[in-house]
């Protein structure tokens, strides 16, 4: 259920003067300063972390929750039980105050990022090996000579993918858009690049050409390429042969057998004819539209969105 910042608010509230006002100049009724308290608050949904994640000591954050209150006519937090609570209001605010305080860094540290322009950090990144090969490969390869003191360590991803995301031990997963069910999407993401399957022979194989419809290809004996987890449009069929850990050990298991895979088009493109394999457009193609996801914890964190960035900037010349 998404709520309406304007009709959100807890009922029994009144809004005050200067929560009116907002509607004619909302930059010049709050003071700015309280925006960062603000999204501590609506993460941590609770005074004493939100105070220990900013630096202040928590009588400081309980009086910028007074004041955040009273700009915006609403409690933002309340009692649940032993803890605490957003109400819809704020729920509703989370996504909107993450992206203006993401601006807002963006804009005044890019002074700075244009005087050093340095990173030194390790990042964790929850991804296949097709997407190390394809996108992550050439994002080190830019850094080589940039001084950048960034290294990437890689998860494979699993059959919970979104777990690392949870419980904050990695910085993005990136995986097919179409394998993430939308009731668990609570995440920012961003599009990276579209790709596709194509089937993958030996390039002896004289039993697949592509007049092969593609029902009949997906009844061939075959390597999993799809680590049991289901793709829409796409259905092998039982005649299985091996389950490889990886798309591209995937590939070197077809060469030289009768067996074919489906794998990723990029990923072909890269190595397949060189380890004797050919591919076979599918007429019934399912796109892949490779996205990035992170917590909301780190949507302001200026080297996070240093990162994103990069990786944006290496998609777009795929």
């Amino acid at each position: 259920m998404s709520y309406d910042l304007a009709d959100a608010r807890s009922p029994g509230v009144t809004r005050s003067p200067e929560a009116t006002s907002v509607a004619h100049d909302p930059l010049l009724t709050i003071d700015l300063n309280l925006l960062i308290p603000l999204q501590a608050l609506l993460v941590e949904a609770n005074v004493t972390r939100a105070a220990e994640r900013t630096g202040v000591t928590q009588p400081a954050m309980s009086g910028s929750l007074a004041r955040l209150r009273r700009h915006f006519g609403d409690p933002l937090l309340t009692r649940n039980g032993r803890g605490m609570k957003l109400t819809p209001f704020g729920a509703a605010l989370a996504e909107p105050v993450d992206r203006a305080v993401d601006s807002m860094r963006s804009v005044l540290s890019s002074r700075n990022t244009l005087k050093s322009g340095l990173v030194s950090r390790t990042f964790t990144i929850v991804a296949s090996d097709y997407i190390s090969i394809v996108l992550i490969k050439p994002f080190l390869q830019s850094l080589w000579n940039s001084g950048q003191n960034v290294s990437v360590k890689i998860i494979p991803i699993g059959d919970d993918m979104l777990s690392p995301l949870e419980g904050d031990e990695c910085d993005l997963l990136i995986a097919p858009r179409a394998l993430l069910s939308e009731d668990r999407m609570n995440y920012h993401s961003r599009h990276l690049f579209t790709d596709r399957f194509v089937a993958v022979v030996d390039e002896d194989n004289e039993i697949l050409d592509e007049s092969t419809a593609f029902n009949d290809i997906t009844k061939l004996l075959h390597v999993d390429s799809l680590r049991g987890a289901e793709m829409p449009g796409i259905e092998l069929g039982s005649a299985l042969a091996a389950i490889a850990g990886s798309f591209s050990a995937r590939m070197h298991l077809v060469a030289g057998t009768p067996m074919m895979a489906l794998v990723q088009s990029r990923l072909y493109e890269l190595f397949g004819r060189e380890i004797g394999l050919r591919a076979i457009p599918l007429k019934s193609e399912t796109s892949l539209y490779q996205t990035m996801y992170w917590h909301r914890r780190h949507a302001a964190d200026p080297e996070h969105i240093w990162l994103r960035d990069k990786l944006s900037d290496i998609a777009r010349s795929l």
